[in-house]
């Protein structure tokens, strides 16, 4: 109602100042503001219905706005959950999966580096084309995966094969150098090799050898064995070598001295010949030195007492009955006792040259040995690796066990000469330490007898002294 005051005062304002009598025009103007403002009055009650009406619709529209948008997070959380769901489900599957293709991955790359040297002929490149196949998929995972259960396959056909006993052509190397053909038959971790031709049979060690193909190790000396017809027939008793050849390879690889010997070579036959004669020669100088005669201390001692007391024919006589070189010095000594001491010296002395050489002879062929055995030995492993180096430049490197054994041949010399020069230079220095003992024997016998001299020379001049004395006392005026 507040329109109406201000029209009224238009209709105030508006009226003509001549108009009716005031209070007939004021009625009048009361009048059409009435009317003008029920007007206005239901227009405004109009308008305010149509607004409650607007209100009361959006109201409804907004209700129902608001349930559709309840309705619609809803949805929106349960897809949601249910997204997180799947990718969690995602997740795990993708996990599952890497999980599964490492596990046969591993064992494709395990399969591989496991079988045995035989087997290599018929699976390794099988499975190497399957890795290649399912490394080339690349986000194929289908694919990837179907590539690494057919090896998974391979290696069930394989276990189904080898526990029944397996039977295949293929290639081996007899002892680890010269390749044959022949049949190769598995039971389990066991691999037996037969010749086409049958002239070689064994036990195929699970060593690698680097030429992709095993070594076959015959279990007698002949290479003959009594399987090559079990493997054509399938039928019959095998050897089974639990160790997968191992045992069978270290029994085959034990040699005997003699074989040992024998692949030293010239230069090895001519160190341990060294070697005997140094030691014959050794057992010869232990009993001449220690059957070298010498005179005992008391024998000496009965000499100097009689060439002391003057007795010198006596002397002689008992160094007569005296033998060897030292009884030819100690009669040198008896005969130029009583001449002058520098006589007694020069003639001791030229005996004492003579008797060192003697004691000493062969001596200096021990410590010849000695030096020269390693030497040899080393002359013959260096002859031994040039072979060997030059059987690679023909047959290649690939077989690494003949290489090996050609470097084990070479090093025989080493080691033979080594045992050759170890107990010589021990001989040597006993050797040389019992003549040094030996020789020390005899100077002390050369010292006493010139000992011997200069007792006489004190007892002559204590005679000389006492004879003087006794011409003074002589000579002196009687005291009466």
């Amino acid at each position: 109602m507040k329109p109406a005051l201000p029209l009224f005062l238009l209709g105030l304002l508006a009226a003509p100042l001549h108009a009716q009598d005031p209070v007939e025009r004021s009625r009048a103007d009361l009048t059409q503001a009435r009317k003008e403002l029920d007007s206005t009055h239901k227009e405004y009650t109009d308008l305010r219905a149509g607004v409650y009406r607007e209100i009361n619709r959006l109201d409804d529209e907004a209700l129902k706005l608001s349930k559709e948008l309840r309705a619609l997070e809803h949805e929106r959380e349960q897809r949601t959950a249910h997204k997180r769901t799947l990718e969690n489900n995602l997740l795990t599957e993708k996990t599952n999966f890497d999980y599964s293709a490492g596990i046969l991955n591993n064992y494709g790359k395990s399969m591989a580096t496991r079988l045995h040297p035989a087997e290599n002929q018929l699976l390794l490149e099988k499975i190497q084309q399957a890795e290649q196949r399912a490394a080339a998929a690349g986000t194929d995972h289908i694919a990837e995966l179907k590539e690494r259960m057919d090896i998974a396959r391979l290696g069930l056909q394989r276990l189904g094969a080898i526990s029944g006993g397996q039977r295949f052509e293929g290639k081996a190397l007899r002892n680890g150098s010269e390749a044959l053909k022949g049949s190769f038959l598995m039971l389990g971790p066991a691999v037996l090799f037969a010749e086409q031709n049958g002239g070689f049979e064994g036990v195929a060690s699970f060593a690698a050898t680097g030429s992709g193909l095993p070594t076959v190790v015959a279990i007698s000396q002949d290479g003959s064995t009594p399987f090559a017809g079990t493997i054509a027939s399938g039928k019959g008793e095998v050897p089974l070598d639990g160790s997968m050849g191992k045992a069978i390879e270290v029994a085959a690889a034990q040699e005997s001295i003699g074989e040992t010997v024998e692949k030293g070579g010239i230069v090895g036959h001519c160190i341990l010949g060294l070697g005997l004669i140094a030691l014959l020669l050794t057992t010869f100088k232990v009993f001449e030195i220690t059957r070298f005669p010498v005179p005992s201390r008391r024998e000496i001692n009965a000499i100097l007492d009689d060439l002391i007391a003057h007795r010198r024919q006596d002397a002689i006589a008992k160094a007569d009955k005296l033998q060897g070189m030292a009884g030819d010095l100690v009669q040198t000594g008896v005969q130029r006792f009583h001449e002058k001491r520098r006589i007694l010296e020069e003639a001791m002395f030229e005996k004492m040259v003579s008797i060192k050489p003697r004691l000493e002879r062969f001596l200096p062929f021990l410590g010849l040995t000695a030096a020269a055995a390693p030497l040899m030995g080393l002359l013959g492993t260096v002859l031994g690796i040039i072979k060997t180096f030059k059987q690679m430049a023909i047959y290649g490197t690939g077989n690494a066990s003949s290489f090996s054994a050609g470097i084990s041949e070479a090093l025989i010399t080493t080691a033979e000469g080594l045992v050759v020069a170890i107990p010589v230079l021990v001989l040597h220095g006993m050797m040389k330490s019992l003549v040094k003992s030996k020789f020390g024997e005899v100077e002390a016998i050369a010292i006493a007898l010139m000992n011997g001299t200069t007792e006489v020379e004190r007892r002559t001049a204590r005679a000389s002294l006492d004879d003087t004395d006794e011409d003074d006392i002589e000579f002196a005026p009687s005291p009466a």
